[in-house]
């Protein structure tokens, strides 16, 4: 009788958790319109007088300068970022123009661009495909503090959130996992350039974090906990970010909430199961807030002015039409594999540290744990394929940027040496003398507990 009626409990129990979950994404979009909403509450005079004074000095634009670190910089993406929120009615209410976003042009007008705004003159270009969540941190840096000021905090703030990320999965797993995550990206990317060259890059950066951050931090409490987090962080990744790189906070949010479960548990399937829906929860939650910026545009500007807008960027980013653009299936992942070994002048160093790196991860992982553990690994890293999968869904996009869009491949890189030198370092055994009922003291008597919030629930519990 127990087992006939356990198992309709167990699927309404995911069911309501699966409801909850998205209960919370929801509320997130209504919350990032509202952010919107506010940061168009800040005035345009002193964010233009901090643009004129940036122009003045040389500091605005051009675009495509050399980063100084093997590619070109992203000034392009940063004279739109600066400029997004720009070029409304004084009349407009901000509702209004959270609703459309209001936006300049970019380098190679933008300084006139600038001016005319200054003047008073209304630009009617709307920017409302993408968020700009940006703006809401932008805009306010800017009319207090200029553009240089606007570089020291956004470069503050991905240091901020890249340390945070390595404490919170060095909390979860080990210190040297957390490194093996995380420096490849560090070392193997031009992503120490970016808050002098391309501010909008530091921005997005500091969320591929954050979305680590709050994976790691909600597998604290339960593995369910874990995959919220990482919708929290996809939807607010997709908030701030302009089509640039996805594939990373993705692929290192499925991961981490997989990395952490084993180092926990050492359970392969459990481990699998958790790092499969923090992945494809991830990405469900990405898409789920860009499909929610477009039903505010619908229901405020108007049905068919969205869609025609949704067709013709969607066609194009998948498909369209660019110079030097190959059509080739999987054009897009070799592509930026080449580039990232042709122009990073650390590719070469960060491929062969993780390749030892995975070779004596091989090595220890047999002596203790047998040639299963190399099966392990692979299970653990595959979200690392996240990576190729973006690349070639996208490969009209992630061939126009290569010169960003290549930091998908140190990343796939970091997942794989990661998962290897994970399973090389938790011993076959666990160091603690385990109870009778089979758990440690680092582990809840009711394992099933922390699976869905951390609630304690007998053995007829709706979740197991």
């Amino acid at each position: 009788m127990g087992s006939t009626t356990a198992a309709p409990r167990r699927r309404r129990g995911w069911l309501r958790l699966t409801g909850r979950a998205i209960g919370v994404l929801v509320a997130l979009q209504f919350v990032l319109m509202g952010l919107l909403v506010v940061g168009q509450t800040v005035p345009d005079k002193p964010i233009v007088d901090n643009l004129l004074a940036a122009i003045k000095e040389g500091t605005y634009g051009p675009s495509r300068i050399p980063d100084r670190m093997g590619t070109e910089s992203d000034t392009f993406t940063e004279c739109v970022v600066v400029g997004t929120g720009l070029g409304a009615d004084p009349e407009e209410s901000a509702r209004s123009r959270a609703a459309r976003m209001p936006r300049i042009g970019n380098c190679d007008g933008g300084a006139e661009d600038v001016k005319a705004v200054a003047a008073g003159k209304v630009f009617d270009y709307d920017y409302y495909k993408y968020w700009a969540g940006y703006t809401v941190f932008t805009r306010p840096v800017l009319a207090v503090a200029g553009m240089d000021g606007l570089r020291i905090l956004s470069g503050t703030l991905m240091i901020v959130c890249l340390v945070g990320a390595f404490l919170a999965v060095r909390a979860r797993t080990t210190t040297s996992v957390a490194t093996a995550l995380l420096l490849p990206f560090v070392a193997g990317t031009n992503m120490l350039s970016t808050p002098s060259t391309s501010l909008s890059q530091s921005i997005s950066i500091a969320f591929i974090f954050l979305s680590v951050v709050l994976t790691a931090q909600g597998a604290k409490r339960s593995p369910y906990l874990g995959v919220v987090g990482a919708m929290v962080g996809a939807g607010l990744f997709c908030f701030v970010d302009l089509l640039t790189t996805p594939a990373i906070p993705w692929a290192l949010s499925g991961f981490t909430l997989a990395a952490a479960v084993w180092y926990r548990e050492r359970k392969l399937s459990r481990a699998a199961l958790w790092g499969v829906l923090a992945t494809v929860a991830w990405g469900f939650a990405f898409a789920f807030t860009w499909v929610s910026r477009w039903a505010f545009g619908a229901a405020l500007l108007g049905w068919d002015r969205t869609v025609a807008m949704v067709k013709q960027n969607v066609g194009f980013r998948t498909s369209g039409n660019w110079a030097g653009v190959s059509d080739e299936f999987g054009a897009g992942a070799v592509r930026n594999v080449s580039y990232w070994w042709g122009h990073i002048p650390t590719s070469h160093l960060v491929l062969w540290a993780c390749l030892l790196v995975i070779l004596g991860s091989l090595l220890v992982a047999l002596r203790r744990g047998g040639i299963s553990r190399w099966g392990t690994a692979l299970v653990l890293s595959a979200p690392a394929a996240v990576v190729p999968f973006w690349y070639t869904m996208v490969s009209n996009h992630s061939q126009i940027h290569m010169f960003f869009v290549n930091r998908g491949v140190p990343t796939a890189l970091a997942v794989i040496t990661a998962a290897f030198l994970l399973v090389a370092v938790t011993p076959r055994r666990d160091r603690t003398e385990r109870r009778r009922d089979g758990t440690t003291p680092r582990e809840p008597a009711h394992r099933e507990a922390v699976d869905a919030g951390g609630e304690e629930r007998n053995s007829t519990s709706a979740v197991g």
